[in-house]
């Protein structure tokens, strides 16, 4: 499981986002509720809730992915929490980009072809001459474990040289306009 704090920039510094294994998506969650923050603006009006009465969290939205597999599936957020890049499992091969304002894919762009690797870790970090905040450049880590049965065959002109990928990392330049 990943929990990562909205940076405390972005439009709401409250929300949890929180993705798991073998899920299909990540979960963004509005937490003031449970740090009895005034969520409606109506202090006044509201009621005194009784001893350690549970609070229920607020889910705000969700970003789709491809999570059909035991690996980590890693996210991450811009600077100012506006776009998410969200790695995917071994079907997709792919990177998505959401504007988490709005939660609608802005973006993909596929990393692995062919399927069979997961796209599990994600990074991104601002570019430090970048004339716009959403420029950078964003760390993308593929790799899954592979089993292969063992060829036990007497003749080794009939043996196969399985390929094994051992994973990679791949750096993408991002520019916003």
């Amino acid at each position: 499981t990943q929990l990562t704090w909205a940076p405390p920039t972005s439009n709401n510094p409250y929300v949890l986002y929180s993705a798991s294994r073998r899920s299909n998506a990540v979960l963004s969650w509005d937490v003031r509720a449970l740090s009895g923050l005034d969520l409606d603006g109506d202090a006044g009006n509201r009621r005194k809730r009784s001893g350690g009465a549970s609070r229920t969290i607020c889910g705000l939205q969700s970003y789709a992915r491809d999570g059909d597999t035991n690996q980590r599936l890693e996210f991450d957020l811009d600077t100012n929490g506006n776009r998410m890049f969200v790695g995917s499992g071994s079907s997709e091969g792919m990177v998505k980009v959401y504007d988490v304002n709005t939660g609608k894919l802005d973006d993909e762009f596929k990393v692995v072809d062919g399927g069979g690797d997961a796209v599990n870790g994600v990074s991104f970090i601002p570019h430090p001459f970048g004339k716009n905040d959403g420029d950078g450049l964003l760390a993308v880590a593929v790799g899954s474990r592979h089993f292969y049965e063992e060829d036990l065959s007497d003749n080794e002109s009939e043996r196969e040289d399985v390929p094994r990928n051992p994973g990679f990392l791949q750096l993408y330049e991002l520019k916003r306009e």
